[in-house]
């Protein structure tokens, strides 16, 4: 198991974190183990998306899902989130001051997808905390909602009986 005996801050770059502290690095969370190279993968094929914030509310991560609905830069790192949204800087502000301030822990809106496409957006931001309640930043959660829409072939259960008679599927 790798340590590290000194924290320093880690520069942004295109690396994923196997590459950085090595694939076979396990990192230990209070809820159990995985292999930085395992979380990486886990990471990139979440139906969501996700971003990150830091306190001083610069623009530091985000998960490089293949199919996002915002694209990202990694050029985009560090820079204010205030800069980068400057048509809705005002509200972006507002959300992170009542994060910071205390006065909210998140805020979720949905809206309609951009270029005429039909189809709804969820997303959520939410206050990152430690334990002491010491602001840390912001995340953000993004997902299509399509993905919820029953699809052609697909029946969604709608009670526990139906749930438990479905066959298993056919390779």
């Amino acid at each position: 198991m790798t340590k590290i005996k000194n924290r320093k801050e880690v520069v942004m770059t295109e690396e994923k974190l196997s590459e950085v502290v090595g694939p076979e690095a396990i990192i230990k969370f209070e809820t159990g183990t995985i292999k930085a190279s395992t979380l990486d993968t886990i990471i990139k094929m979440l139906p969501f998306e996700m971003g990150f914030c830091d306190a001083d509310d610069k623009f530091r991560w985000f998960s490089n899902n293949p199919d996002r609905v915002h694209k990202r830069r990694v050029e985009a790192f560090g820079k204010s989130v205030l800069e980068l949204h400057p048509g809705v800087a005002h509200h972006v502000k507002k959300v992170l001051d009542d994060f910071r301030e205390g006065k909210a822990d998140e805020f979720e809106f949905w809206f309609p997808k951009r270029n005429g496409q039909p189809g709804q957006i969820y997303q959520k931001f939410m206050a990152v905390r430690d334990e002491n309640g010491k602001y840390l930043g912001s995340m953000d959660v993004t997902i299509n909602l399509d993905i919820l829409k029953d699809k052609e072939g697909k029946h969604a259960p709608e009670t526990i009986k139906e749930f438990q008679e479905l066959k298993p599927l056919d390779k």
